[in-house]
């Protein structure tokens, strides 16, 4: 098993506050680097809600994912992939 984590931003769709995600991919796929970066830099520049988001990355990358972020002191949490239920 591969786990990937990056911290990357995206604008907030209902005020265009920037958001700080984290995203953990854990696959047993080989991901580069610089797929994941190109992954997440294209989702950076548009508003869009995070369990979208969320959806949006699973297509893109498979396994299973955790996204993380605060929005405006609201921590939400999404599971995409092979489980819904966090990996411990």
């Amino acid at each position: 098993m591969n786990s990937y984590e990056t911290r990357f931003y995206c604008r907030c769709p209902n005020n265009d506050v920037r958001i700080d995600y984290r995203l953990t991919i854990q696959t047993r796929t080989v991901l580069s680097v610089e797929s994941i970066i190109d992954g997440i830099e294209i989702d950076a520049e548009e508003p869009i809600y995070h369990e979208e988001l969320a959806d949006l990355l699973l297509a893109r990358f498979g396994g299973h994912q955790t996204l993380r972020a605060d929005h405006h002191g609201v921590t939400i949490e999404t599971w995409r992939g092979s489980s819904s239920t966090p990996q411990t």
